[in-house]
């Protein structure tokens, strides 16, 4: 999933509604970036810290949802909260299987 073009694409239809919308979707794309960076980073490393980037990937995610819940007005708007809540629990599966094998270590 791509959400940071999906980020820019809703950016114009979300400042009339709100306009700290804007910032919000620039700050959730970043840290979105930066925890899928992470989670990459943490592909081969022990299950303790691929655990941890698995949190803090599903934290940024869930940023994400709330910024689009309250700031998408698009047409749109079902299907983007769909495709954020798609990414969100599959996230959150390989989270739970990740910090699974962490625990058992």
């Amino acid at each position: 999933m791509r959400l940071s073009a999906l980020a820019l694409l809703l950016a114009p239809t979300v400042v009339p509604a709100h306009a700290a919308c804007s910032d919000d979707l620039v700050k959730a794309d970043q840290s979105l970036h930066r925890t899928r960076a992470e989670l990459q980073q943490a592909a081969t490393a022990a299950p303790a810290v691929k655990c941890a980037a698995y949190r803090r990937h599903v934290a940024s995610l869930t940023q994400v949802r709330d910024v689009f819940t309250r700031c998408d007005t698009s047409a749109a708007k079902a299907a983007n909260a769909g495709q954020v809540n798609a990414s969100l629990a599959e996230f959150n599966k390989q989270m739970r299987a990740s910090c699974a094998g962490a625990a058992k270590k």
